[in-house]
Protein backbone atom coordinates (compact mmCIF):
# COMPACT_ATOMS: atom_id res chain seq x y z
CA UNK A 1 0.00 0.00 0.00
CA UNK A 2 2.76 2.39 0.94
CA UNK A 3 4.38 2.48 -2.47
CA UNK A 4 1.39 4.17 -4.10
CA UNK A 5 1.27 6.76 -1.33
CA UNK A 6 2.38 10.34 -1.84
CA UNK A 7 4.18 12.32 0.85
CA UNK A 8 4.96 16.01 1.25
CA UNK A 9 5.56 18.36 4.15
CA UNK A 10 2.55 20.31 5.33
CA UNK A 11 2.25 23.94 4.31
CA UNK A 12 2.85 24.93 7.92
CA UNK A 13 5.99 22.82 8.36
CA UNK A 14 9.57 23.88 7.74
CA UNK A 15 12.58 21.61 7.29
CA UNK A 16 16.23 22.48 7.61
CA UNK A 17 19.23 20.16 7.33
CA UNK A 18 22.43 21.29 9.05
CA UNK A 19 26.09 20.25 9.23
CA UNK A 20 26.13 18.13 6.04
CA UNK A 21 23.17 16.04 7.15
CA UNK A 22 24.42 15.48 10.68
CA UNK A 23 21.44 17.35 12.14
CA UNK A 24 17.87 17.61 10.90
CA UNK A 25 15.15 19.95 12.12
CA UNK A 26 11.43 20.18 11.42
CA UNK A 27 8.96 22.63 12.94
CA UNK A 28 5.27 23.31 12.46
CA UNK A 29 4.00 26.85 12.95
CA UNK A 30 0.41 25.62 13.32
CA UNK A 31 0.88 22.98 16.02
CA UNK A 32 3.99 24.67 17.49
CA UNK A 33 5.73 21.29 17.61
CA UNK A 34 9.32 20.90 16.53
CA UNK A 35 11.86 18.08 16.50
CA UNK A 36 15.55 17.53 15.97
CA UNK A 37 17.16 14.41 14.50
CA UNK A 38 20.63 12.94 14.33
CA UNK A 39 22.30 11.80 11.11
CA UNK A 40 19.98 8.92 10.13
CA UNK A 41 16.87 10.95 10.99
CA UNK A 42 18.30 13.93 9.10
CA UNK A 43 18.77 11.79 5.99
CA UNK A 44 15.19 10.52 6.27
CA UNK A 45 14.00 14.10 6.75
CA UNK A 46 15.99 15.35 3.74
CA UNK A 47 13.82 13.23 1.45
CA UNK A 48 10.69 15.19 2.39
CA UNK A 49 9.91 18.44 0.56
CA UNK A 50 7.04 20.68 -0.49
CA UNK A 51 6.77 18.68 -3.71
CA UNK A 52 4.84 15.39 -3.39
CA UNK A 53 6.96 12.24 -3.72
CA UNK A 54 5.98 8.62 -3.70
CA UNK A 55 7.36 6.48 -0.91
CA UNK A 56 9.07 4.02 -3.24
CA UNK A 57 11.24 6.79 -4.72
CA UNK A 58 12.13 8.07 -1.27
CA UNK A 59 13.09 4.62 0.01
CA UNK A 60 15.20 4.00 -3.10
CA UNK A 61 17.05 7.29 -2.52
CA UNK A 62 17.81 6.36 1.08
CA UNK A 63 18.90 2.86 0.06
CA UNK A 64 21.41 4.37 -2.36
CA UNK A 65 22.94 6.28 0.55
CA UNK A 66 22.99 3.22 2.83
CA UNK A 67 24.03 0.79 0.10
CA UNK A 68 25.23 -1.84 2.56
CA UNK A 69 22.07 -1.80 4.67
CA UNK A 70 19.11 -4.13 4.19
CA UNK A 71 16.55 -2.38 1.99
CA UNK A 72 13.61 -4.01 3.79
CA UNK A 73 14.86 -2.62 7.10
CA UNK A 74 15.24 0.83 5.57
CA UNK A 75 11.73 0.62 4.17
CA UNK A 76 10.27 -0.41 7.52
CA UNK A 77 12.14 2.28 9.45
CA UNK A 78 11.30 5.04 6.96
CA UNK A 79 7.60 4.17 6.87
CA UNK A 80 7.49 4.22 10.67
CA UNK A 81 9.29 7.58 10.61
CA UNK A 82 6.89 9.29 8.19
CA UNK A 83 3.79 7.80 9.82
CA UNK A 84 4.84 9.43 13.10
CA UNK A 85 5.41 12.74 11.31
CA UNK A 86 2.01 12.51 9.63
CA UNK A 87 0.29 11.77 12.93
CA UNK A 88 1.77 14.97 14.36
CA UNK A 89 0.81 16.98 11.22
CA UNK A 90 4.38 17.69 10.12
CA UNK A 91 3.63 16.01 6.79
CA UNK A 92 0.61 14.84 4.82
CA UNK A 93 0.19 11.45 3.14
CA UNK A 94 -2.35 10.36 0.56
CA UNK A 95 -3.03 8.56 -2.70
CA UNK A 96 -3.69 11.74 -4.69
CA UNK A 97 -2.86 15.44 -4.76
CA UNK A 98 -6.46 16.16 -3.82
CA UNK A 99 -6.20 14.00 -0.70
CA UNK A 100 -2.98 15.74 0.33
CA UNK A 101 -4.73 19.09 0.03
CA UNK A 102 -7.68 17.92 2.11
CA UNK A 103 -5.42 16.70 4.91
CA UNK A 104 -3.26 19.83 5.03
CA UNK A 105 -4.86 21.92 7.76
CA UNK A 106 -4.91 25.72 7.85
CA UNK A 107 -4.98 28.01 10.86
CA UNK A 108 -8.44 28.78 12.19
CA UNK A 109 -9.76 30.38 15.37
CA UNK A 110 -12.66 27.93 15.23
CA UNK A 111 -10.36 24.91 15.67
CA UNK A 112 -10.32 23.06 18.99
CA UNK A 113 -7.07 24.69 20.09
CA UNK A 114 -5.85 27.59 17.95
CA UNK A 115 -2.18 27.91 18.74
CA UNK A 116 -2.31 31.61 19.39
CA UNK A 117 -4.32 30.78 22.51
CA UNK A 118 -1.78 28.87 24.60
CA UNK A 119 1.94 28.28 24.86
CA UNK A 120 1.77 24.74 26.25
CA UNK A 121 1.94 22.01 23.63
CA UNK A 122 2.88 18.55 24.98
CA UNK A 123 3.71 16.17 22.12
CA UNK A 124 2.32 12.66 21.93
CA UNK A 125 4.74 10.55 19.94
CA UNK A 126 6.67 7.29 20.11
CA UNK A 127 9.72 9.07 18.75
CA UNK A 128 12.42 10.15 21.15
CA UNK A 129 12.11 13.92 20.86
CA UNK A 130 13.97 16.71 22.60
CA UNK A 131 11.95 18.01 25.53
CA UNK A 132 13.37 21.48 25.00
CA UNK A 133 14.69 22.14 21.50
CA UNK A 134 15.54 25.72 22.45
CA UNK A 135 17.98 24.49 25.09
CA UNK A 136 19.30 21.82 22.69
CA UNK A 137 20.08 24.40 20.03
CA UNK A 138 21.58 26.83 22.51
CA UNK A 139 24.06 24.13 23.49
CA UNK A 140 24.59 23.07 19.86
CA UNK A 141 25.01 26.64 18.65
CA UNK A 142 27.44 27.42 21.43
CA UNK A 143 29.78 24.91 19.76
CA UNK A 144 28.94 25.94 16.22
CA UNK A 145 26.86 29.14 15.82
CA UNK A 146 23.94 28.66 13.41
CA UNK A 147 22.05 31.69 12.10
CA UNK A 148 18.42 30.58 12.27
CA UNK A 149 16.52 33.80 12.99
CA UNK A 150 16.87 37.19 11.30
CA UNK A 151 14.89 40.34 12.09
CA UNK A 152 14.62 43.10 9.49
CA UNK A 153 13.99 46.72 10.35
CA UNK A 154 12.14 47.53 7.13
CA UNK A 155 11.78 51.19 8.02
CA UNK A 156 12.94 53.44 10.82
CA UNK A 157 9.76 55.50 10.39
CA UNK A 158 6.90 54.98 12.80
CA UNK A 159 3.40 56.43 13.03
CA UNK A 160 3.32 56.14 16.84
CA UNK A 161 5.54 57.60 19.56
CA UNK A 162 5.01 55.17 22.42
CA UNK A 163 6.18 56.55 25.74
CA UNK A 164 8.04 53.38 26.75
CA UNK A 165 9.65 52.48 23.40
CA UNK A 166 13.34 51.52 23.36
CA UNK A 167 13.81 53.04 19.89
CA UNK A 168 14.69 56.75 20.22
CA UNK A 169 12.19 59.17 18.68
CA UNK A 170 14.98 60.96 16.84
CA UNK A 171 15.55 57.86 14.75
CA UNK A 172 11.85 57.69 13.86
CA UNK A 173 11.68 61.39 13.04
CA UNK A 174 14.54 61.13 10.53
CA UNK A 175 13.47 57.73 9.30
CA UNK A 176 13.67 56.10 5.88
CA UNK A 177 12.83 52.73 4.32
CA UNK A 178 14.79 49.70 3.19
CA UNK A 179 14.34 49.11 -0.54
CA UNK A 180 13.09 45.79 -1.86
CA UNK A 181 16.36 45.29 -3.74
CA UNK A 182 18.39 45.63 -0.55
CA UNK A 183 15.98 43.41 1.35
CA UNK A 184 16.24 40.74 -1.35
CA UNK A 185 20.04 41.03 -1.35
CA UNK A 186 20.21 40.23 2.39
CA UNK A 187 17.47 37.59 2.40
CA UNK A 188 19.16 35.67 -0.42
CA UNK A 189 22.33 35.47 1.66
CA UNK A 190 20.38 34.38 4.73
CA UNK A 191 18.61 31.64 2.75
CA UNK A 192 21.97 30.37 1.49
CA UNK A 193 23.08 30.07 5.12
CA UNK A 194 20.10 27.85 5.95
CA UNK A 195 18.07 30.53 7.74
CA UNK A 196 14.56 29.72 8.87
CA UNK A 197 12.76 32.47 10.82
CA UNK A 198 12.25 35.99 9.48
CA UNK A 199 10.73 38.78 11.54
CA UNK A 200 9.63 41.92 9.71
CA UNK A 201 9.51 44.99 11.91
CA UNK A 202 10.37 48.68 12.06
CA UNK A 203 9.65 51.38 13.00
CA UNK A 204 6.30 50.42 11.60
CA UNK A 205 6.75 47.68 9.01
CA UNK A 206 3.49 48.38 7.15
CA UNK A 207 4.74 51.87 6.28
CA UNK A 208 7.26 50.37 3.84
CA UNK A 209 5.69 50.60 0.38
CA UNK A 210 7.31 47.30 -0.65
CA UNK A 211 5.95 45.28 2.31
CA UNK A 212 3.76 43.05 0.12
CA UNK A 213 6.59 42.23 -2.27
CA UNK A 214 8.85 41.51 0.72
CA UNK A 215 6.31 39.15 2.27
CA UNK A 216 5.93 37.19 -0.95
CA UNK A 217 9.70 36.97 -1.36
CA UNK A 218 9.99 35.51 2.15
CA UNK A 219 7.43 32.91 1.17
CA UNK A 220 9.33 32.18 -2.05
CA UNK A 221 12.43 31.52 0.06
CA UNK A 222 10.42 29.18 2.33
CA UNK A 223 10.78 31.26 5.48
CA UNK A 224 8.74 31.13 8.66
CA UNK A 225 7.43 34.71 8.75
CA UNK A 226 6.45 36.90 11.69
CA UNK A 227 5.25 40.48 11.36
CA UNK A 228 5.55 43.05 14.16
CA UNK A 229 3.17 45.96 13.61
CA UNK A 230 0.81 48.36 15.36
CA UNK A 231 -1.69 47.74 12.51
CA UNK A 232 -2.86 51.34 12.20
CA UNK A 233 -1.59 51.38 8.61
CA UNK A 234 -3.31 48.10 7.73
CA UNK A 235 -5.34 48.34 4.52
CA UNK A 236 -8.20 46.07 3.56
CA UNK A 237 -6.23 44.92 0.51
CA UNK A 238 -3.46 43.69 2.83
CA UNK A 239 -5.72 41.14 4.54
CA UNK A 240 -6.06 38.49 1.78
CA UNK A 241 -2.32 38.80 1.12
CA UNK A 242 -1.48 38.28 4.80
CA UNK A 243 -3.74 35.23 4.74
CA UNK A 244 -2.30 33.77 1.53
CA UNK A 245 1.34 34.31 2.47
CA UNK A 246 0.75 32.00 5.47
CA UNK A 247 2.29 33.99 8.31
CA UNK A 248 3.44 32.32 11.47
CA UNK A 249 1.92 35.22 13.39
CA UNK A 250 1.31 38.93 13.53
CA UNK A 251 2.31 40.50 16.82
CA UNK A 252 0.58 43.73 17.75
CA UNK A 253 0.66 45.90 20.88
CA UNK A 254 -2.64 46.68 22.56
CA UNK A 255 -2.07 48.55 25.79
CA UNK A 256 -5.58 48.88 27.22
CA UNK A 257 -9.22 48.34 26.37
CA UNK A 258 -9.67 51.95 27.42
CA UNK A 259 -9.08 54.05 24.31
CA UNK A 260 -7.84 57.05 26.30
CA UNK A 261 -5.17 54.97 28.09
CA UNK A 262 -4.01 53.24 24.91
CA UNK A 263 -3.80 56.54 23.01
CA UNK A 264 -1.92 58.15 25.91
CA UNK A 265 0.78 55.46 25.61
CA UNK A 266 1.04 55.68 21.81
CA UNK A 267 0.59 59.49 21.92
CA UNK A 268 -1.57 59.14 18.79
CA UNK A 269 -5.25 60.00 19.17
CA UNK A 270 -7.51 57.40 17.59
CA UNK A 271 -4.83 54.70 17.52
CA UNK A 272 -6.83 52.39 19.81
CA UNK A 273 -9.83 52.24 17.49
CA UNK A 274 -7.62 51.66 14.44
CA UNK A 275 -5.60 48.90 16.11
CA UNK A 276 -8.62 47.14 17.63
CA UNK A 277 -10.57 47.30 14.36
CA UNK A 278 -7.59 45.86 12.47
CA UNK A 279 -7.15 43.04 15.01
CA UNK A 280 -10.76 42.02 14.55
CA UNK A 281 -10.50 42.13 10.76
CA UNK A 282 -7.50 39.80 10.93
CA UNK A 283 -9.35 37.57 13.38
CA UNK A 284 -12.34 37.33 11.02
CA UNK A 285 -9.94 36.36 8.22
CA UNK A 286 -8.38 33.58 10.36
CA UNK A 287 -4.94 35.21 10.43
CA UNK A 288 -2.96 34.34 13.60
CA UNK A 289 -2.59 37.37 15.86
CA UNK A 290 -0.65 37.58 19.12
CA UNK A 291 -1.31 40.56 21.36
CA UNK A 292 1.52 42.14 23.30
CA UNK A 293 0.58 44.23 26.33
CA UNK A 294 3.65 45.73 28.01
CA UNK A 295 2.70 46.89 31.49
CA UNK A 296 3.67 50.34 32.69
CA UNK A 297 2.34 52.94 35.11
CA UNK A 298 -0.21 54.17 32.58
CA UNK A 299 -1.94 50.78 32.13
CA UNK A 300 -1.08 48.76 35.26
CA UNK A 301 -4.73 49.03 36.25
CA UNK A 302 -6.76 47.50 33.45
CA UNK A 303 -4.15 45.54 31.48
CA UNK A 304 -6.05 42.40 32.52
CA UNK A 305 -8.96 43.51 30.34
CA UNK A 306 -6.65 43.16 27.32
CA UNK A 307 -5.87 39.59 28.41
CA UNK A 308 -9.58 38.82 28.75
CA UNK A 309 -10.28 40.36 25.34
CA UNK A 310 -7.65 38.11 23.80
CA UNK A 311 -9.05 35.05 25.56
CA UNK A 312 -12.56 35.79 24.30
CA UNK A 313 -11.16 35.87 20.77
CA UNK A 314 -8.97 32.80 21.41
CA UNK A 315 -5.82 34.80 20.77
CA UNK A 316 -2.57 34.61 22.70
CA UNK A 317 -1.69 37.66 24.80
CA UNK A 318 1.54 38.24 26.66
CA UNK A 319 2.76 40.87 29.07
CA UNK A 320 6.13 42.35 29.94
CA UNK A 321 6.54 44.27 33.18
CA UNK A 322 10.34 44.77 32.97
CA UNK A 323 10.78 47.42 30.24
CA UNK A 324 14.03 48.23 28.44
CA UNK A 325 15.92 51.52 28.37
CA UNK A 326 16.37 53.22 25.01
CA UNK A 327 18.91 51.91 22.53
CA UNK A 328 20.82 55.23 22.66
CA UNK A 329 21.35 54.59 26.41
CA UNK A 330 18.81 57.27 27.39
CA UNK A 331 16.90 55.95 30.40
CA UNK A 332 14.18 58.62 30.50
CA UNK A 333 11.58 56.19 29.16
CA UNK A 334 12.02 54.13 32.34
CA UNK A 335 10.03 56.78 34.22
CA UNK A 336 7.08 54.73 32.94
CA UNK A 337 8.35 51.47 34.52
CA UNK A 338 6.24 50.15 37.38
CA UNK A 339 7.80 50.00 40.85
CA UNK A 340 8.75 46.78 42.63
CA UNK A 341 5.59 47.08 44.76
CA UNK A 342 3.47 47.49 41.63
CA UNK A 343 5.36 44.63 39.96
CA UNK A 344 4.51 42.32 42.85
CA UNK A 345 0.80 43.01 42.43
CA UNK A 346 1.04 42.42 38.66
CA UNK A 347 2.91 39.11 39.03
CA UNK A 348 0.39 37.87 41.59
CA UNK A 349 -2.47 38.79 39.28
CA UNK A 350 -0.81 37.05 36.32
CA UNK A 351 -0.03 33.92 38.35
CA UNK A 352 -3.66 33.78 39.47
CA UNK A 353 -5.27 34.32 36.07
CA UNK A 354 -2.84 33.29 33.32
CA UNK A 355 -2.62 29.50 32.94
CA UNK A 356 0.23 29.81 30.43
CA UNK A 357 2.28 31.76 32.96
CA UNK A 358 1.56 29.17 35.65
CA UNK A 359 2.66 26.30 33.44
CA UNK A 360 5.74 28.10 32.14
CA UNK A 361 6.84 29.10 35.64
CA UNK A 362 6.04 25.86 37.46
CA UNK A 363 7.03 23.28 34.84
CA UNK A 364 10.37 24.68 33.69
CA UNK A 365 13.45 22.58 34.26
CA UNK A 366 15.15 24.17 37.29
CA UNK A 367 18.57 25.61 36.54
CA UNK A 368 19.46 24.62 40.08
CA UNK A 369 19.26 20.99 38.95
CA UNK A 370 22.27 21.67 36.71
CA UNK A 371 25.65 21.48 38.37
CA UNK A 372 27.30 24.78 39.11
CA UNK A 373 30.20 23.81 36.84
CA UNK A 374 27.88 23.06 33.91
CA UNK A 375 25.77 26.17 34.51
CA UNK A 376 28.91 28.33 34.63
CA UNK A 377 29.80 27.37 31.05
CA UNK A 378 26.35 28.07 29.59
CA UNK A 379 25.68 31.15 27.41
CA UNK A 380 23.07 33.62 28.59
CA UNK A 381 20.88 33.58 25.46
CA UNK A 382 20.92 33.06 21.70
CA UNK A 383 22.15 36.57 20.83
CA UNK A 384 25.08 36.07 18.50
CA UNK A 385 24.61 32.30 18.50
CA UNK A 386 21.50 31.88 16.35
CA UNK A 387 19.92 35.28 15.66
CA UNK A 388 20.68 38.76 14.36
CA UNK A 389 18.87 41.97 13.45
CA UNK A 390 19.51 43.99 10.28
CA UNK A 391 18.55 47.64 10.39
CA UNK A 392 17.38 49.80 7.51
CA UNK A 393 20.88 51.18 6.82
CA UNK A 394 22.47 47.72 6.90
CA UNK A 395 23.86 47.83 10.43
CA UNK A 396 23.70 44.45 12.14
CA UNK A 397 22.89 43.98 15.83
CA UNK A 398 22.95 40.80 17.95
CA UNK A 399 19.25 41.43 18.62
CA UNK A 400 16.70 44.16 17.97
CA UNK A 401 17.14 46.15 21.18
CA UNK A 402 20.95 46.21 21.06
CA UNK A 403 21.30 49.04 18.58
CA UNK A 404 24.31 50.50 20.32
CA UNK A 405 26.34 47.35 19.65
CA UNK A 406 26.86 47.21 15.88
CA UNK A 407 28.65 44.01 14.82
CA UNK A 408 28.92 44.82 11.10
CA UNK A 409 27.14 46.30 8.10
CA UNK A 410 25.61 43.96 5.55
CA UNK A 411 25.89 46.50 2.73
CA UNK A 412 29.66 46.70 3.19
CA UNK A 413 30.40 43.02 3.88
CA UNK A 414 28.45 39.80 3.44
CA UNK A 415 26.13 38.43 6.07
CA UNK A 416 28.23 35.27 6.20
CA UNK A 417 31.42 37.24 6.78
CA UNK A 418 29.79 39.12 9.65
CA UNK A 419 28.41 35.93 11.17
CA UNK A 420 31.70 34.05 10.97
CA UNK A 421 34.29 36.77 11.52
CA UNK A 422 32.82 39.75 13.40
CA UNK A 423 35.10 40.54 16.41
CA UNK A 424 32.11 41.86 18.35
CA UNK A 425 30.13 38.67 17.78
CA UNK A 426 33.14 36.70 18.93
CA UNK A 427 33.22 38.89 22.03
CA UNK A 428 29.65 38.15 23.11
CA UNK A 429 29.94 34.47 22.17
CA UNK A 430 32.63 34.16 24.82
CA UNK A 431 30.35 35.51 27.54
CA UNK A 432 29.09 32.79 29.87
CA UNK A 433 27.20 32.56 33.12
CA UNK A 434 30.51 32.42 35.00
CA UNK A 435 31.17 36.00 33.94
CA UNK A 436 28.50 36.94 36.49
CA UNK A 437 29.96 35.26 39.59
CA UNK A 438 27.36 36.63 42.00
CA UNK A 439 24.65 35.00 39.90
CA UNK A 440 26.15 31.49 40.00
CA UNK A 441 25.03 30.85 43.57
CA UNK A 442 21.99 33.13 43.50
CA UNK A 443 18.90 31.58 45.09
CA UNK A 444 16.67 33.18 42.44
CA UNK A 445 18.56 32.03 39.36
CA UNK A 446 15.70 29.68 38.38
CA UNK A 447 13.43 32.72 38.11
CA UNK A 448 15.82 35.15 36.47
CA UNK A 449 16.03 36.02 32.80
CA UNK A 450 19.34 37.85 32.60
CA UNK A 451 19.60 40.00 29.47
CA UNK A 452 22.82 41.56 28.21
CA UNK A 453 20.83 44.10 26.20
CA UNK A 454 18.87 45.36 29.19
CA UNK A 455 22.12 45.59 31.14
CA UNK A 456 23.80 47.47 28.28
CA UNK A 457 21.01 49.96 27.57
CA UNK A 458 20.39 50.75 31.23
CA UNK A 459 23.97 51.15 32.41
CA UNK A 460 25.48 53.45 29.80
CA UNK A 461 26.80 50.59 27.68
CA UNK A 462 28.11 48.15 30.31
CA UNK A 463 26.64 44.73 29.48
CA UNK A 464 28.07 43.23 32.68
CA UNK A 465 26.37 45.68 35.04
CA UNK A 466 23.11 44.22 36.33
CA UNK A 467 20.52 46.71 37.50
CA UNK A 468 19.20 46.02 40.99
CA UNK A 469 15.64 46.21 39.67
CA UNK A 470 16.10 43.02 37.63
CA UNK A 471 17.38 41.14 40.68
CA UNK A 472 14.44 42.28 42.79
CA UNK A 473 12.01 41.07 40.11
CA UNK A 474 13.72 37.65 40.02
CA UNK A 475 13.36 37.25 43.79
CA UNK A 476 9.73 38.36 43.55
CA UNK A 477 9.06 35.69 40.93
CA UNK A 478 10.71 33.09 43.16
CA UNK A 479 8.72 34.11 46.23
CA UNK A 480 5.37 34.20 44.45
CA UNK A 481 5.93 30.93 42.55
CA UNK A 482 6.89 29.10 45.75
CA UNK A 483 3.87 30.49 47.60
CA UNK A 484 1.65 29.44 44.72
CA UNK A 485 3.03 25.91 44.67
CA UNK A 486 2.35 25.53 48.39
CA UNK A 487 -1.23 26.78 48.17
CA UNK A 488 -2.06 25.23 44.77
CA UNK A 489 -0.35 21.82 44.58
CA UNK A 490 -0.54 20.83 40.92
CA UNK A 491 1.53 18.56 38.75
CA UNK A 492 2.45 19.75 35.28
CA UNK A 493 3.67 17.01 32.95
CA UNK A 494 4.78 16.63 29.36
CA UNK A 495 3.36 13.11 29.22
Amino acid sequence: MFFIMLVRQSKNSFIRIYDNCELGYISNQLTKYDRTYNESGAIFLSQISRQPKDIRTMVDNISSIYSEADSKTIEKDFISFIEELAESQFIVMGESLEELGQKDLAFSYSSNSPKTFTDYYPQKTKQKVQRDTEEFFLRHDQRKPRLASLQFELTSRCNERCIHCYIPNGKKNAGFDMSFERFKYVLDQYAEMGGLQVTLSGGEALMNKDIVEMLWYCRKKDMQISLLTNLISLKDEHIPILRDVNLSLIQVSLYSMNAEKHDFITTVKGSFEKTKTAIEKLHNADIPVQISCPIMKANKDGYDEVMKYAQRHRMKAQTDYIMMAQADLDTSNLANRISIEETEKVIRDIMENDMDYQIETLSQEPLSSISEEEFAEMPLCGAGFNDLCVTVNGDVYPCAGWQGFVVGNVFRESLKEIWEHSPKLEQIRKIKQKDFPKCLKCEARDFCNMCLVRNYNESGGDMFKINEHFCKVAFLNKQIAEEWQKSHPIRVSND
